[in-house]
C-alpha cells in the first residue's frame, strides 16, 4: 500500500469514528436522590425537522435509561415528567459516552381551594356520546411513544373528579397505563396535572371499565380547551393494548420528541368533574 492510500485510509477511519453513534445510559433522580419513574428523555424536533432523525426513549420505573443518539446529532438531551422542572442536558456533557445521573427540579406548585357545594352534581365533561366505531390500540414495545385522547371544552369551571376509559383487549402479561390533562394553547398541550397518574393493567381487566382519579385538585376553565391523554409507559412481555374508539375531535402526540397531531377518532374515554 503506497503513501497516498495509506493516508486515505486513516482519513476515511477518522471520518468514520467521527460520525459513529453515541450511546447514553444513566439515572434520573430528584433532588432527595429517588429514582424518577417513566420520565421522557429525547431531543425535541423542530417544525421542519425529518421525523426520522429524532430520537427519544423512557426511562424505567426505577429511573434508569439507555439511549442511542445517531451519528452527526449534538442536540440538548431533555428531561421531562410532570412532577418536575424540565431539565436539558447539553452534547458536551453526554456526548463522551460515560454514565450520567440527571437530578430533577420538583416544581414549585399552588394548588386551587376548591369548594364544591352540597348540591353539585357530577357532570360528564367529555364522552357523553359512545358510538362505537372501531377499536383503537398501541401495539408492540411502545413504551411510553404515543399519547392519545380527546379534546373538549366546557362552559363553566369544573373540578376534575374522575377519567374512565374502557378496556377492550390487553394481550401483554401486563402493562401500566398514564394518564395526563393538558390544556391547548397554539396548537401545543400545557400539563395541567403536578402529579401523574397511573393505572395497571391485566388481560383480568378486558372487557371492564377502569377508573383513576387525580391526586390533587385540578379546576378545568370553562371556555378553555383541554386534552385528557393515555399512554402505555411500560409493559410485560409482546401484545398489544386495545380499546373501544368513537368519532371524536383528539389529539395524538409524541411524548418524546414532541410532534403531535389532529386526529378525528380516539379511544373512547369519559371525562366527569363538579361545577
Amino acid at each position: 500500500m503506497n503513501k497516498q492510500a495509506i493516508i486515505t485510509a486513516l482519513l476515511a477511519l477518522v471520518w468514520v469514528a467521527g460520525q459513529a453513534q453515541t450511546k447514553v445510559t444513566g439515572h434520573v433522580v430528584n433532588e432527595r436522590g429517588e429514582g424518577v419513574e417513566y420520565v421522557s428523555i429525547g431531543i425535541e424536533e423542530d417544525d421542519g425537522e425529518d421525523q426520522s432523525s429524532s430520537v427519544g426513549v423512557i426511562s424505567d420505573a426505577q429511573g434508569h435509561f439507555t439511549l442511542t443518539i445517531p451519528a452527526g446529532r449534538r442536540d440538548e438531551l431533555t428531561f421531562t415528567h410532570v412532577s418536575y422542572q424540565t431539565a436539558t442536558i447539553p452534547y458536551s456533557t453526554y456526548g463522551d459516552g460515560h454514565e450520567l445521573t440527571v437530578t430533577l427540579r420538583d416544581k414549585v406548585v399552588e394548588l386551587a381551594e376548591v369548594m364544591v357545594g352540597k348540591k353539585s352534581k357530577p357532570h360528564t365533561l367529555s364522552g357523553k356520546s359512545w358510538v362505537r366505531t372501531s377499536t383503537a390500540s398501541f401495539r408492540g414495545n411502545c413504551k411510553g411513544e404515543i399519547e392519545w385522547g380527546p379534546v373538549f371544552k366546557n362552559r363553566k369551571d369544573y373540578l376534575l373528579t374522575d377519567i374512565m376509559v374502557s378496556i377492550d383487549k390487553c394481550e401483554y402479561e401486563e402493562c401500566m397505563l398514564s394518564f395526563n390533562c393538558y390544556e391547548v394553547r397554539d396548537k401545543k398541550l400545557y400539563s395541567v396535572l403536578n402529579k401523574p397518574i397511573y393505572k395497571r393493567v391485566t388481560p383480568a381487566d378486558n372487557g371492564k371499565n377502569i377508573y383513576v382519579s387525580p391526586t390533587e385538585s385540578i379546576v378545568l376553565k370553562g371556555k378553555k380547551k383541554y386534552c385528557v391523554t393515555i399512554c402505555v409507559v411500560d409493559m410485560k412481555g409482546n401484545g398489544s393494548l386495545s380499546f373501544p374508539a368513537n368519532f371524536k375531535s383528539s389529539y395524538a402526540r409524541h411524548k418524546v420528541k414532541g410532534k403531535m397531531r389532529k386526529i378525528p377518532g380516539c379511544p373512547m374515554i369519559i371525562v366527569k368533574g363538579y361545577e
